[in-house]
Formats: C-alpha cells, structure tokens, sequence
C-alpha cells in the first residue's frame, strides 16, 4: 500500500514516541510493509516545524538533521502541482491530499481533526494511524 503520512504524525515521534504513531514510523523506516510518499513542500513543513523553538527541547539538531533524511531516503517523493485545488480548510493539508492523489496512495494517515474529517477524498481514504496499522496487519 501507499501512504502519505501527516506532517503531525512525525512531529509526535519526536516529540513522544508512543503507539500507534511510533508503531507505525518505526514500520516506516524499517521498510515494511508500505511505501511511505511526500513532496518537498511536505518535506520543507517537517523541516520548519521540527526548528520551532518551543519543540526545539525534545531533540537534538542532530536528530532532527537525521529524521528528516530518514524520511526523506525512505519515501517516495513526488512533485506537486503548480496550483492544487482547495478542499480543506487550512491550505497546508491541501499539499498533504495532492501529494497523495499524485502519488496515487491508498491513504492518507493523520491524526489532523480537518482532514480526518473528510474520511475520503474520492477513493483516497484519511485515517488515524491505529486504524491504518489495523488494515496493513490485516491485508
């Protein structure tokens, strides 16, 4: 299966590494058993957030250096569109839907309300991560 993962999602497993989120990452970064898609756009948001100061005390620079390689090296990364239609409230998750849609993923995984309330975009679904971990264990 192929799946973007939120930007939120890798911000907490830097922040606190619990399950399902650090389950599902470590799944990641261990090569099983999806193939995790992002876009620089989305790369560059990971990058930014994780040097807000406030989050800044939760990890080294040298870790965060090295997380975002890793899910860099990891993922399939795919070029957006010059113009991505609106669909969601807040534009950021808009890059997060035409990431999956060019990347042709079967989900979306998040644990962001706005786009965890849309379910489905066409046959794109958007689900939390414990549910997401559901349908990789069960095929």
């Amino acid at each position: 299966m192929r799946a973007v993962l939120d930007t939120n999602l890798l911000v907490s497993y830097l922040l606190t590494p619990r399950p399902p989120i650090a389950t599902l990452i470590d799944r990641c970064l261990a090569e099983e058993p999806f193939v995790p898609l992002t876009a620089p756009e989305l790369l560059r948001e990971l990058d930014r957030m994780l040097r807000y100061p406030k989050l800044q005390c939760y990890y080294t620079e040298e870790q965060r250096t090295r997380f975002v390689a890793l899910i860099r090296a990891r993922a399939e990364v795919v070029e957006l569109p010059e113009t991505i239609p609106r669909i969601c409230r807040d534009p950021d998750d808009d890059l997060v839907i035409a990431c999956a849609v060019v990347g042709r993923a079967g989900a979306i995984v998040s644990g962001d309300g706005d786009l965890l309330a849309l379910e489905h975009v066409g046959e794109l679904e958007i689900l939390p991560a414990a549910r997401f971990l559901e349908r990789l264990d069960t095929g």
